[in-house]
């Protein structure tokens, strides 16, 4: 049986579209694949930011806030915090100057709060503090900084 001219072009033709088509349908679904994972990685980012601002969110009410000395206390007591605590009271900032110089409470177990009122670093539990929150380079709280007011 005799082929054509027309018919081996035809074939060819069709070949060819076929091949284009291929390339076409790999080339969009590689495009959509990377468009796809680039969403599922800000999406992951996302939730990572949301969950590292629930984990400080206790510690943004510091932030510019004020306490009560008692309260202060307590957070200067609490063995679990993992942050360094910084204090400056009205009369430590008296005797540091012209640099006051804060009393700083290590995290995890460190000493008490002055319990003698006549003690320059005593806390007043009347007293009313201005909290500061220090991060390190990486964003992270490395220290809360009360200013006796």
């Amino acid at each position: 049986m005799k082929t054509k001219n027309s018919d081996i072009a035809v074939k060819i033709f069709m070949v060819v579209v076929a091949v284009i088509l291929v390339g076409l349908i790999i080339a969009w679904s590689t495009g959509v694949f990377k468009d796809k994972r680039k969403d599922l990685n800000e999406g992951t980012e996302r939730i990572n930011n949301a969950i590292s601002s629930m984990a400080e969110f206790d510690l943004l009410a510091y932030d510019g806030g004020s306490i009560m000395g008692s309260l202060l206390v307590d957070l200067i007591n609490d063995k679990e915090r993992d942050f360094n605590i910084n204090v400056l009271t009205k009369e430590n900032a008296k005797k540091t100057t012209p640099t006051p110089t804060p009393v700083v409470y290590q995290k995890g177990p460190s000493p008490t709060p002055e319990i003698d009122k006549a003690n320059t670093n005593y806390i007043n539990p009347n007293g009313v503090f201005l909290g500061k929150v220090n991060r390190n380079d990486n964003g992270i709280v490395e220290s809360i900084t009360f200013i006796q007011q």
